[in-house]
């Protein structure tokens, strides 16, 4: 399989469109559930997906959350934040501070996209950014 190879790591905006919506970043997970590639984010993103979790709009039970948080953990490796001292000397990279620790992330030379919905990555020319639907095409251009 094409993307066999690939290590994408992924903004928490992909990680929960892909748990509570079907479309492309549902795809995305299945795909790294069932390793056809290698899904990467940190635990700065995880405190994001969580704190949405908890969110009354989306009025999610405690063994939903539970639910949704071990099949993240089987579609994708959680790796330890950029180190403060790292994030501090990058803090001029991106307008919003917060992403900071999800830029560096994706800086990582074993890191091949960072994948996601927000704009500013997207379109920061240092950051290896790509959407969902642009990477699948990549990884299944069969079926695009």
């Amino acid at each position: 399989m094409p993307g066999k190879n690939i290590k994408a790591f992924l903004d928490a905006n992909t990680i929960i469109s892909g748990l509570l919506f079907h479309g492309n970043e549902a795809t995305l997970l299945e795909l790294g559930h069932v390793r056809a590639i290698k899904l990467v984010t940190n635990r700065y993103v995880m405190s994001k997906v969580k704190a949405v979790h908890n969110r009354k709009e989306f009025s999610l039970t405690p063994e939903e959350i539970t639910g949704l948080t071990q099949y993240i953990h089987e579609c994708l490796t959680v790796i330890e934040n950029p180190p403060n001292e790292q994030v501090q000397k990058k803090m001029n990279l991106l307008e919003d501070k917060k992403d900071i620790p999800v830029a560096l992330g994706a800086l990582n030379p074993e890191i091949d996209y960072l994948v996601t919905g927000d704009k500013e990555l997207l379109d920061t020319e240092s950051l290896p950014s790509i959407t969902t639907k642009k990477l699948l095409k990549k990884i299944l251009p069969e079926s695009q």
